[in-house]
């Protein structure tokens, strides 16, 4: 369903302003020209709008659309003049971009799909397999593209541009509507061809995609067109300026019959071909890869020429004589002109050339065509490609049973070639009594270990051109900030992003052409049975420029959409009071693809007035009351105001929680209206007028003065009218905030506090036992210290008990010294005396 689509329907839908405005794009011609003022649009009695259409389609004006080569405007030599030189430049053109095509068909070739790459050995058994670098990134960029181009609710959304009023939204409404429809399901090839197209993209630089409409389906059209059957001049630097495209269209007998049937082309005697035009390089590559092959041109496929180019056509009486658009077609086997027809729109006064081609570019250059893969890493693939090939060419070399035999040497049997599990006897020369004198393994190298580093340094530089933005976030975690996941998804992605930019201009200018053809062609589409009953007009598509492609051209993949809807839940989580949680919770279910979201969210039933007495009952179970201004709101202030006394009602334990708070706000709403009825009333009825619009007066200054009058009647009219209620109102207040339910914790913030609680505890229960180990500690280190004093104590009494016993031991020693001493003195004494009576006696004698 559309209200599910991922991606909010209303990005950039209204835009403020005109289309000149600064930092808008410019229109394009087409723009110019249908872009509608208000003159263009008449409204009817009954609300309708119709629109004046300025330019007529080949519905009403068939002798301007008409086929030129088939009347009487151009004569026979000048038709064959055209198509002979037409056909002259077509094949100069086509000379011109040889080379071009050759690249193309490398590219091609080098996506291994054709079993025809170039490059590599060339001996029986060697290697052909392709490294696929160049299939994988188309594959990739194909995917990406078309899921973001073309998802399933249909390609288009609404722009307005310039003033929103109803009419314009409505109409553009239904455009939308319609043309999802058309490319979804009436064009149903339309996905198809422009798959196609996104696949070659890479490949060949420059695609194209042409629409137009079938009188025999009743409907458009589209064609996915190779780059290769789409010629443009040496000269030309852009594909919309250039002076001619010549549009190469290879089509059956049958084709071409029905096309002269429905009046496309004008009614020749032609030869049937016999032979099948000369296909292009890039065409033979791709032929090779589904398998096809000639087959003698049964179906007698001729060339046709479709030229979209600038004539002089001085018999023309709308272009009188002046350079001008024209289609001009041309058989190029009997180079007959089929048609011509003039390619701008009738009443344009500036003959602005129609396209019905548009180009999708992959990289810009310098010239009118785009670059691709095998100009970007067109070598880098062919270097993959080649070593990869010598690395397996190298493995099944050195593993094969290659053998040197010595020259005479005799092998019995039929064969000297020895098959897998097969033994072999073999007969020696004379003198030769080992076999591995006979013969010897082959000495070649194994693989290369160098060139398996070269090979993954060139698949990084290969895939760096064509990286994606996942690559850039495979090692991004979960605590990563969401700005960073972003900033990664941009730089990862900015080649796609720039490529991204490109295709949607392209579809741009896709629906601007589709938009176009439904103009021309709505009321014939009208005959067919389902468009018939669709609610949709001709004069709808007048505006072109308010349906553009769905996608928007600054998001690329569904990564960066996520991570902007994360960004944008993490900053909601952040300042809920900011945004609208229905909204972005809506946007984010959506993103994930949950199928039914408008299902599993709660209902918010749109404003319904009603009267008091259901108003108090909506309130008490929960349900939102609006006021308005032409009610009553003293009537219904009081009405909710007794309501909310009554202990059975308003005050009852179970109904105040819910009623109260809705109540509190439905009355200020009352109040709010109530006073501004009475300013604008004293103001009117001092004007004698209605008052329209401030922003319309001419005088503004005197309705200040006049409503500064007012407030003070209003003032007074407050103290006495709604005195009395402002108790009950506080009381309600009161209450309000006694009965206030908690706010319901959400899963998030019940596991923070689990987690705070449980760390809280840890916490606690750690502290408790820090403590316990520290008085286990403090009391083990009490009584080491009191062992240690009395250790100390003991061992000082021990010191001191010595040192009494050394001091006493001294003390008797000296003693006994002394009393020797003594002794020896005495002695010394009495032998001095006896010597001296001895003398005495001897002198004596």
């Amino acid at each position: 369903m559309a209200e599910e689509f991922p991606i909010d329907p209303e990005f950039n839908r209204f835009i403020a302003g005109q289309p000149g405005d600064a930092g808008a794009e410019p229109p394009s011609p087409e723009e110019e020209e249908l872009n509608l003022d208000d003159s263009e649009l008449e409204e009817l009695p009954d609300g309708s709008v119709v629109v004046k259409m300025t330019t007529q389609g080949p519905m009403e004006n068939e002798d301007f659309y008409q086929n030129l080569a088939d009347s009487e405007v151009m004569d026979h030599i000048e038709l064959v003049s055209l198509a002979t030189k037409y056909i002259r430049l077509a094949e100069k053109d086509k000379e011109a971009r040889k080379q071009r095509d050759k690249q193309y068909e490398d590219g091609i070739r080098r996506t291994g799909m054709g079993n025809d790459a170039p490059g590599g050995a060339n001996f029986q058994g060697a290697s052909k397999v392709v490294h696929p670098v160049m299939a994988e990134a188309c594959i990739d960029f194909a995917s990406r593209a078309i899921k973001e181009m073309f998802p399933p609710d249909g390609p288009t959304r609404t722009k307005i541009l310039g003033d929103v009023d109803e009419t314009k939204t409505e109409i553009a409404e239904r455009k939308k509507d319609f043309m999802n429809w058309q490319l979804t399901e009436q064009i149903e090839e339309f996905r198809d061809e422009q798959e196609q197209l996104l696949t070659q993209l890479p490949l060949g630089g420059s695609q194209f995609l042409k629409l137009w409409y079938n009188d025999d389906l009743k409907r458009p059209c589209a064609q996915f067109l190779p780059i290769d059957n789409v010629l443009l001049p040496f000269s030309a630097a852009n594909f919309y300026t250039a002076q001619r495209i010549t549009e190469v269209d290879d089509i059956s007998e049958y084709e071409f019959q029905r096309r002269i049937d429905r009046g496309l082309y004008r009614d020749v005697s032609y030869v049937r071909a016999t032979m099948d035009p000369e296909e292009t390089p890039p065409e033979k590559a791709t032929n090779r890869i589904e398998g096809k092959s000639n087959n003698d041109n049964e179906d007698a496929v001729r060339r046709v020429y479709h030229v979209y180019c600038w004539l002089e056509l001085d018999d023309d009486k709308y272009s009188e004589g002046k350079l001008a658009p024209y289609i001009l077609m041309i058989d190029e086997l009997d180079s007959e002109v089929l048609g011509l027809y003039r390619n701008w729109e009738e009443g344009d006064e500036t003959l602005t050339k129609l396209d019905w081609i548009i180009e999708y570019k992959f990289i810009p250059w310098r010239g009118a065509y785009a670059v691709g893969l095998p100009h970007l890493i067109g070598g880098l693939s062919a270097a993959l490609t080649g070593a990869l090939r010598a690395l397996l060419d190298s493995a099944h070399i050195n593993n094969a049973a290659t053998l040197l035999k010595l020259k005479g040497a005799k092998v019995s049997g039929q064969s000297q070639q020895v098959e897998v599990t097969q033994v072999a006897e073999i007969e020696a020369a004379p003198g030769v009594d080992d076999v591995r004198k006979l013969a010897m393994p082959m000495p070649f190298n194994p693989p290369s270990p160098v060139l398996f580093q070269l090979l993954g340094w060139l698949t990084s530089a290969a895939k760096g051109v064509v990286t994606t933005a996942e690559e850039k976030i495979a090692d991004v975690n979960a605590n990563t900030p969401v700005g960073t996941t972003q900033a990664l998804i941009e730089q990862g992605a900015a080649v796609f992003s720039s490529i991204h930019a490109r295709l949607h201009e392209s579809q741009s200018r896709t629906l601007r052409v589709l938009s176009r053809i439904n103009r021309w062609y709505l009321d014939d589409m009208r005959r067919s049975e389902v468009v018939e009953d669709l609610d949709i007009k001709r004069e709808d598509f007048a505006r072109i420029t308010d349906v553009i492609p769905v996608y928007d051209p600054h998001i690329f993949s569904e990564t960066q959409r996520m991570a902007q809807t994360q960004a944008v839940l993490q900053v909601m989580k952040e300042n809920p009071d900011l945004f609208n949680r229905r909204a972005v919770i809506m946007r984010f279910l959506k993103q994930l693809k949950v199928p039914g979201v408008n299902e599993i969210m709660v209902d918010v039933p749109p404003p319904v007035k009603m009267d008091a007495a259901n108003e108090n009952v909506a309130m008490s179970i929960n349900q939102a009351a609006f006021a308005y201004p032409e009610q009553d709101h003293l009537g219904h202030i009081q009405a909710h105001l007794d309501f909310a006394k009554n202990p059975v009602f308003g005050a009852n334990p179970m109904i105040a929680p819910t009623f109260l708070p809705k109540a509190i706000e439905h009355i200020k709403q009352h109040l709010v209206l109530w006073y501004l009825n009475r300013m604008n009333g004293y103001v009117q009825k001092s004007m004698g007028k209605k008052l329209d619009g401030y922003d319309l007066l001419d005088d503004p200054k005197m309705v200040d003065q006049l409503f500064g009058a007012a407030s003070q009647h209003v003032d007074m009219d407050t103290e006495q009218t709604l005195k009395g209620i402002m108790p009950v109102i506080q009381q309600m207040v009161q209450m309000a905030q006694k009965t206030k339910q908690k706010p319901p914790m959400t899963a998030d913030n019940q596991v923070l506090l689990e987690t705070s609680m449980a760390e809280t505890k840890r916490r606690a229960e750690r502290d408790k036992a820090e403590m316990q180990l520290k008085s286990q500690q403090l009391e083990m280190d009490t009584q080491l210290e009191l062992k240690k004093q009395a250790d100390d104590m003991q061992l000082a009494m021990e010191e001191l008990q010595l040192k009494l016993a050394i001091a006493t031991n001294d003390q008797e020693t000296k003693e006994r010294i002394e009393t020797a001493r003594l002794n020896r003195d005495a002695a010394k004494l009495a032998h001095e005396q006896d010597k001296t009576v001895i003398d005495l006696t001897t002198k004596g004698a």
